[in-house]
């Protein structure tokens, strides 16, 4: 069994280690929700654009017919 102050010690370095991924965490969910906000954007803003119309495919040339 560890002693009273490596236990101390432990604790320790443990909540540190929790408040840096609690930091961490956070700015990967402010991160997200930036991209998300961005991704909404850019949906809105392709949705405005208007569609290219299909271009008139062009009438394919009478092929000469073998002569016999």
């Amino acid at each position: 069994m560890a002693s009273a102050k490596q236990l101390e010690n432990i604790i320790k370095r443990k909540k540190a280690k929790l408040v840096k991924l609690n930091k961490e965490l956070a700015s990967e969910v402010a991160a997200v929700a930036k991209l998300e906000k961005d991704f909404a954007a850019q949906k809105k803003k392709e949705a405005d654009k208007p569609k290219p119309k299909a271009k008139a495919k062009a009438k394919a040339k009478a092929k000469a017919k073998p002569k016999k």
